[in-house]
């Protein structure tokens, strides 16, 4: 018989970027989902774009660290990275134009960095865990 795999969850991450240019972007991201224990060594992949300042954003994407147990049977992760150059801007419902027009425009290609640690785990409910796995 096969073991059971330990529960899927996600986490939450939000983050601002460096500052380049004189601004930064803010980065609100969740992880894609995982099988995985406080202690079994899994990663999670994420990506997404930036909020939008100076009539741009930037895209990132990449891979946790692996989990930092917490007290009482969660865990974290870290991470870090840089964003894409701003060099394929396309409109996001006009969102790009009226960032423009607020703040005015920045053209350079530039990146930003960014550095944290997600939220504990989550979206266990109802999951079966296994005798003696702790989540």
């Amino acid at each position: 018989m096969r073991a059971p795999f330990p529960p899927a969850h996600v986490h939450f991450f939000a983050d601002i970027t460096s500052e380049e240019l004189g601004h930064h972007h803010v980065l609100r991201l969740y992880t894609f989902s995982v099988n995985g224990s406080d202690y079994d060594g899994h990663v999670h992949h994420y990506q997404g774009i930036t909020g939008i300042k100076y009539g741009h954003y930037h895209t990132y994407y990449g891979v946790t660290g692996p989990p930092i147990p917490l007290p009482g049977g969660n865990h974290t992760h870290d991470l870090e990275g840089i964003v894409e150059l701003n060099l394929f801007n396309t409109s996001r419902k006009d969102a790009l134009e009226i960032s423009a027009q607020k703040e005015g425009l920045i053209r350079t290609p530039h990146r930003h960095s960014y550095a944290g640690t997600s939220g504990p785990g989550f979206g266990y409910e109802g999951a079966e865990v296994p005798p003696g796995e702790k989540i």
